[in-house]
């Protein structure tokens, strides 16, 4: 282990960056609010539209300017609760526009969070919360969500899996949900810090300005980013993804048969589901890579997410069937796990979009406290069959990464008929999520079909005809 004196050093000044060159004010507010669908559910919702009430925050910054905390007194900020927790500091003009977006009441989507403890990145590192290079345990956090809009471009080892293995604990431990900011350019390095981990949200940007790939660090190869938004920096993007989480929250803790939801398995699952790809031309995935390795899920969309949220949590049955839009929590047992669904005849599903998430388990190392953290990491694949009452009849697709602790399957124009999801594991007792959204249109008559084929041969006669005289 490297001592924590030389960690330090190595993850300080130029290594401990902003994401982005600080700006004075947040980017024109609604346009980026239409892209995410936020406007959509405003619309649909009204005043029944969650606001992030009730739900509290960590935002983590680092310095800048020698500064780490937001202007409390900004007028976007009354009423609300901040906590310093790492000493005194003058205004950092980043944290102040990283808070309008995470919690701002005029600009950004959770106007309602209204407590919020204020980190920097170095104290939440070491002594104040991971307590990195030390023997002790993390520090339990209490609050919902958690951003991270800063990168380190150490790339010292030892630090970056000691760092990740106690983050992805945490999260673990204290289920709460972390955004992580991708660096700004594409053509940049994946951060050590804290892309990096398993059990957070990666973000990065719908233009494709940010760094991606694949992991090098505590397991290579895994998809990065997982999800994108539309702003003008990832510093942007990640608050307005951790806002979009904020509303999934609250509405998952004033509903009691949506409880499930608040874990933060359910919530990742629910964001990449509902992430769009048509804003992405050359968007994929492969069977073993589950999410596209620019754009991750796609962009967050909080209307689809919340759709699935709100249509339930359905559990997996051999005998059952679920809906086409919906979610379940649950824990891997001995066998499969089978989701049906059937498409109804006139109808197909002009996108279906389902999101397999688990977390990474970490514990302190054997007799050596933390100053030693292990990983193991169950291997769960999702795999798409069409059905014959409740028997699988032909795999169409599946999903099965060796890596990742997410899984994705995305389709569109699947015809009527029955389907099933089914959910494999090599380990019994691992916690998932596994949501999923689609669209259904109708499909014309055959009768009209034809009709409008005739027609148009008819047309198309007569204006030949026309052109010959």
């Amino acid at each position: 282990m490297v001592a924590l004196s030389s960690v330090t050093r190595l993850l300080s000044g130029a290594a401990l960056a902003l994401l982005l060159v600080v700006v004075s004010a947040a980017q024109a507010v609604g346009a980026w609010q239409d892209d995410i669908g936020y406007t959509q559910l405003l619309s649909e919702l009204g005043s029944a539209t969650p606001t992030g009430q009730g739900i509290t925050a960590s935002q983590v910054e680092a310095f800048s300017s020698g500064n780490y905390l937001p202007n409390t007194g900004l007028a976007e900020f009354a009423g609300k609760s901040f906590t310093t927790m790492s000493g005194t500091s003058g205004i950092s003009g980043h944290a102040t526009t990283v808070g309008q977006y995470l919690y701002g009441s005029s600009t950004g989507i959770a106007t309602d969070i209204s407590t919020i403890d204020n980190w920097s990145a170095d104290d939440w590192l070491y002594s104040g919360a991971l307590r990195v290079g030390s023997i002790s345990a993390p520090l339990i956090e209490t609050r919902d969500v958690q951003n991270h809009s800063w990168v380190s471009t150490t790339t010292n080892e030892a630090a970056i899996v000691d760092a990740s293995r106690r983050f992805d604990y945490a999260i673990q431990r204290d289920n709460f949900v972390a955004v992580v900011g991708l660096n700004n350019g594409s053509s940049t390095d994946i951060p050590g810090l804290l892309a990096h981990s398993y059990n957070s949200i990666s973000v990065g940007l719908t233009n494709g300005n940010h760094s991606r790939g694949f992991t090098t660090f505590d397991g290579v190869g895994r998809s990065k980013p997982e999800i994108v938004a539309p702003a003008s920096y990832t510093s942007y993007a990640t608050p307005i993804v951790g806002s979009a989480a904020a509303l999934l929250l609250e509405t998952a803790q004033n509903t009691s048969a949506l409880a499930n939801a608040q874990n933060s398995e359910a919530v990742k699952a629910l964001l990449l589901a509902g992430a769009t790809k048509s804003e992405f031309s050359d968007w994929d995935r492969t069977n073993s890579r589950p999410l596209d390795e620019v754009y991750g899920a796609g962009e967050l969309n909080v209307y689809r997410s919340y759709q699935a949220l709100a249509a339930g949590e359905q559990e997996a049955g051999i005998l059952s069937t679920v809906d086409l839009t919906g979610w379940d929590f649950d824990a891997t047992g001995g066998g499969d796990s089978l989701y049906f669904f059937d498409v109804t005849e006139g109808f197909s599903l002009d996108e279906f979009s389902v999101a397999l998430t688990w977390n990474r388990v970490v514990t302190d190392g054997a007799g050596a406290g933390w100053g030693n953290p292990t990983s193991t990491l169950a291997n769960l694949d999702l795999e798409l069959w069409s059905a014959d009452g409740f028997t699988l009849d032909t795999q169409l697709d599946f999903s099965n990464s060796t890596v990742d602790n997410v899984e994705h399957i995305y389709r569109q124009n699947m015809e009527a008929g029955r389907y099933a999801l089914r959910l494999t594991s090599d380990t019994a007792g691992t916690d998932y999520a596994m949501a999923w959204y689609s669209e259904a249109v109708s499909v014309p008559e055959p009768a009209t079909w034809l009709m409008l084929v005739v027609g148009g041969i008819c047309l198309g006669g007569f204006w030949y005809r026309r052109s010959r005289r």
